[in-house]
């Protein structure tokens, strides 16, 4: 009977022993966890993917129509966003001519194709024309991109300042609106018609 004892007590050791190490284990997981959330709380949300010196292209008509590269692009599912850093949005023109906007940081929105650009935003033009300005969107419906935000655009001959800009990409017609202001440059300009 005295090993039978012997044997209870020892079962009754390592049960109270497991029972001690779970509850510790169980407590120790808790004030982990709460340290690992609080971090979370105060920052942004995390991207549910990060990807570096992205690209992607825009195919229509079995013709590339534009290409989005970014050194960063973080993936935000809820929001169905991509949050972009150093962004160059090159659109594909007839003739092998582009239009090259670029910024540092950008916004592609997943569900519609629209991206905003913002921070030092320039795009440049074929023939030579600069513009420059704080942000500029990409309408991906109606093929459009638009700044509405002061804009200097700069060429050969010409300077251009306004408030507003569009250019329609199918019809390669743009437009510069608010209190437009035209320099032109030169050395020597002729304008006919004028004694």
């Amino acid at each position: 009977m005295h090993f039978r004892n012997i044997a209870q007590v020892l079962v009754a050791l390592v049960i109270v022993g497991l029972s001690i190490a779970l509850a510790a284990g169980i407590w120790g997981g808790k004030h982990q966890k709460v340290r690992e959330d609080a971090p979370k709380e105060t920052g942004a949300p995390d991207a549910e993917m990060k990807l570096t010196d992205m690209e992607f292209t825009e195919m229509q008509q079995g013709k590339k129509f534009w290409t989005l590269r970014a050194t960063e692009a973080k993936y935000f599912q809820d929001q169905q966003k991509t949050d972009l850093k150093t962004v160059h949005l090159t659109f594909h023109m007839e003739k092998d001519q582009q239009i090259l906007v670029e910024s540092k940081q950008g916004v592609m929105y997943a569900g519609t194709k629209n991206i905003e650009l913002r921070d030092s935003v320039r795009a440049t033009l074929p023939d030579g024309y600069v513009m420059t300005m704080d942000k500029a969107f990409y309408d991906h419906n109606k093929k459009l991109v638009f700044a509405d935000v002061p804009i200097h655009i700069s060429g050969p001959g010409v300077e251009l300042d306004g408030n507003t800009w569009e250019y329609k990409i199918p019809d390669h017609i743009a437009l510069l609106s608010g209190g437009v202001k035209v320099s032109l440059v030169g050395a020597e300009i002729k304008m006919d018609g004028i004694h």
